[in-house]
């Protein structure tokens, strides 16, 4: 008799029809003295009979049920709404003595709402409102029965029939047992519609179920009240979130006008999205509360479920990766966990130790997410879905979808090391991708390219920008720099594997107004080219990809061929290269029919002396920058012989220039007969002159020594900007005087310089400059080592002061 009253909310019955008597006399002075007062109709008309089966329903309920009128017929789940009438004849017959029957006016309601299809009136909507007050309680019990079940059957069961529920059950409200996985469900949505900006409200209000049965395994109470520890979701394929997603795809198949009108087109993407959400928000809450043992565990499941539960799912909805992706998004636990290792005293050693858990049980969850994104593209079928896998994974390594530095070089390894070299395909796929977030970053420099460079002008320029091009200027320009370097390593690692790519890295980096994307290129450079060369060889990559640049790349190109060569003191460019160097030289000729020079600079080091004393008209010529660059590199291995003119007893011996061996080269150069201007020449010289910090004061001393020494000897004449250069110095370098007055101009007389009247036209002016200097350095003596004749020449140009 009592099953039919359900389970209700009170004191339940023993078996024993003793003891359960015993006990409802001993509950009768814990009832009113009174019937409480009715809610609905008149007192008369709401009063039941005082009979036992009343009494026994008070005690059941805690009282409640004398408080419900004829038209509340939804109490202790259902039982009110039922009458027993026992008959005694059949009793004594041995037949059927129980007849069970609806109460008449419960009855006559659901029948109006049946036949006219509304609520329309005060009884109807009183019994609408207490049928999806019975229809929340039944699914909450249904629920709870089998997330408690220990049959796996058992649960199965359940799930499946609260999956079907939760579709059918249109507008019922989840019941208070339900509360937490509702709160869950509706913090996710609210992030899902922020992310996606997608209006979930229509879904929510006509299926408030069914986000409940998504999110109800991640919350914190279903794995302290199931008991299962930190067991792992994945080992069922059966879980009621899994149910609901396989009743939300067949809802779905049939995308007819019914399903279209009532939403259920789209049910499953937007199922799948909720549930891939409230995972994401179950790590959020557990970033939030790092002292919270149950929300850890309960993330940790929820993540460590995920590569399992998005390959048993039907499809994967288009936005369902990036919400997968967003798992690896560490960055508030990561700064909790910074700040937290700044605070070293006691009381804040256990909150530290709590946060760098946290950090740690993140960056897990991230690598779950990329595990996820891993097989969506090694298992799903569909040629579209591999891509947004792809797309997801190069988004995390390109820095486009926000992960900490960790999680970034995880997802670059993943994509590198595990998805290009799976098929062809997906190398395809990766190619493109990355190409798309290359073309993302020059399109945000060409946009902010006003704004970084008016940043630029306004910022103080200190040495160190000075010297080093490549570092910025600016705030807004080492932002920009550090969003871009990301995509442009990711699409460099792909150069690497196919050089044919190298000039798409190009073209993007010399586009119009892409400054920025130009600097980060430039400075990443060496990587790629160092790269390519140990994997295909130095002289094929650089002779392939220069077929396939223009004028407009050469700028980066140039910027390719430098890096080849190593900046070793002991290793020199290798044949192969020099030679693809004078190949490319011989191919990028100008319209005037020139050869550039810029193409074998790379190499310059790598080139014997002799032949580069043939080469440096060809530095001359061209502009002051490529003349300086051009110096530098053939000294660059040489530094430690910077002040030496060295001795050549073998043509090919000698390779590279040293400082001192470049200003006399330049010296002895016939720019008449190699067809340079006497001004360029003579320029050329000044700007080596100009460039103290290259070419000291001692580089030269050393340089002016060797020429004048072999003056001396009578191997030469003096170099016609000789003298000059001594005046230049002179003026320049101050710490030379001395050296000047004792020993250069006196060796200069005993090699006759006054018999080359250029010469001596310089040697007497540098003479009056330091003849009276103030300084305690004078030229007198060397002046008076002149011959009488010579002497008195310089002395009616240049009268001796009193």
């Amino acid at each position: 008799a009592r099953a039919a009253k359900g389970l209700g909310g009170g004191i339940q019955l023993p078996t024993s029809m003793t003891d359960a008597c015993e006990l409802v006399m001993l509950n009768i002075d814990n009832l009113p003295p009174q019937r409480p007062p009715s809610s609905g109709a008149s007192a008369d008309s709401s009063k039941r009979p005082a009979d036992l089966h009343s009494l026994i329903n008070a005690v059941m309920s805690n009282g409640a049920s004398l408080s419900s009128d004829s038209g509340s017929w939804y109490g202790r789940d259902g039982g009110e709404a039922w009458s027993m009438e026992v008959d005694n004849d059949a009793i004594v017959n041995d037949s059927e003595y129980v007849r069970y029957a609806l109460d008449a006016k419960a009855l006559e309601a659901a029948t109006s709402i049946v036949e006219s299809g509304e609520v329309d009136d005060n009884e109807a909507l009183r019994f609408d409102g207490q049928r999806t007050e019975a229809a929340s309680e039944a699914f909450s019990r249904i629920v709870s029965r089998s997330s408690t079940a220990r049959s796996k059957h058992l649960a199965d069961l359940g799930n499946q029939v609260a999956a079907r529920l939760a579709w059918t059950l249109s507008g019922v409200q989840p019941s208070v047992d339900l509360m937490n996985a509702q709160a869950l469900a509706s913090g996710s949505m609210e992030s899902l519609e922020k992310r996606s900006e997608a209006n979930l409200d229509i879904f929510s209000q006509q299926y408030p179920l069914v986000p409940c049965c998504l999110s109800m395994e991640m919350t914190p109470s279903a794995h302290v009240e199931s008991g299962k520890g930190s067991s792992s979701l994945t080992g069922i394929s059966s879980s009621l979130a899994n149910r609901t997603l396989t009743e939300a795809y067949m809802r779905s198949c049939g995308e007819d006008e019914a399903n279209a009108a009532t939403g259920a087109a789209d049910a499953y993407d937007t199922s799948l999205n909720v549930f891939l959400s409230s995972i994401a928000q179950s790590c959020e809450n557990a970033d939030a509360k790092p002292n919270d043992i149950n929300q850890k565990r309960a993330a940790a499941v929820a993540a460590a479920s995920l590569p399992q539960q998005l390959s048993i799912v039907p499809s994967v909805a288009p936005g369902a990766l990036d919400i997968t992706g967003s798992l690896c998004d560490v960055s508030d636990i990561t700064k909790k966990a910074a700040d937290a290792a700044k605070k070293s005293s006691n009381k804040t050693f256990a909150a530290s130790a709590a946060v760098h858990a946290a950090k740690a049980a993140a960056d897990k969850r991230a690598t779950q997410a990329l595990i996820a994104i891993r097989d969506v593209a090694f298992q799903r079928s569909t040629a579209s879905v591999r891509r947004d896998a792809v797309d997801c994974a190069v988004g995390l390594a390109s820095g486009r979808l926000p992960a900490s530095a960790s999680v970034e070089a995880n997802a670059l390894k993943l994509v590198m090391n595990i998805l290009y070299g799976k098929s062809a395909d997906i190398a395809d796929c990766i190619l493109a991708s990355a190409t798309q977030e290359l073309e993302r970053s020059a399109n945000y420099a060409i946009d902010n390219h006003a704004r970084i460079e008016q940043a630029n002008e306004e910022a103080d320029e200190d040495e160190a920008t000075a010297a080093n091009p490549l570092k910025p200027s600016s705030d807004a320009e080492k932002e920009a720099l550090e969003m871009m370097s990301k995509p442009v390593l990711l699409f460099m690692a792909l150069c690497v594997r196919r050089p044919e790519f190298i000039v798409t890295l190009l073209q993007k980096g010399s586009r119009e107004k892409a400054d920025v994307l130009a600097k980060a290129v430039r400075t990443n450079m060496s990587k790629l080219s160092k790269a390519a060369a140990t994997k295909h060889g130095a002289a094929k990559v650089a002779l392939q990809v220069s077929d396939m640049v223009t004028e407009t790349e050469s700028a980066l190109f140039l910027s390719f061929l430098d890096n080849m060569v190593q900046k070793s003191d002991k290793t020199l460019p290798s044949q192969d290269l020099i030679d693809a160097c004078h190949t490319i030289q011989e191919r990028k000729v100008g319209e005037d029919g020139e050869k550039d020079v810029r193409y074998i600079i790379p190499v310059l080091s790598g080139i014997t002396r002799d032949e580069l004393s043939r080469k440096i008209p060809d530095l001359v010529a061209a502009d002051n920058e490529v003349f300086k660059k051009g110096l530098r590199r053939m000294s660059e291995r040489l530094k430690a012989h910077a002040l030496l003119f060295r001795d050549e007893p073998d043509k090919d011996s000698l390779h590279g220039m040293t400082l001192c061996e470049q200003i006399v080269f330049l010296h002895q150069l016939d720019f008449a007969a190699v067809g340079l201007p006497q001004k360029r020449y003579l320029d050329a010289i000044r700007v080596c002159l100009d460039d103290d910090k290259l070419f000291t004061d001692r580089v030269i001393m050393a340089a002016l020594d060797y020429i004048s020494g072999i003056f001396l000897a009578g191997g030469t004449k003096l170099p016609l900007a000789y003298m000059r250069t001594i005046i230049l110095t002179c003026s320049k370098h101050e710490s030379l005087h001395s050296w000047i007055c004792h020993v250069l101009l006196p060796r200069l007389i005993e090699g006759k310089v006054y018999e080359d009247k250029r010469q001596w036209e310089g040697w007497m002016r540098c003479a009056k400059m330091l003849e009276d200097t103030g300084e305690g350095v004078s030229s007198l003596a060397a002046i008076e080592q002149l011959p009488e004749e010579q002497l008195k020449i310089y002395r009616k140009k240049y009268p001796k002061k009193d």
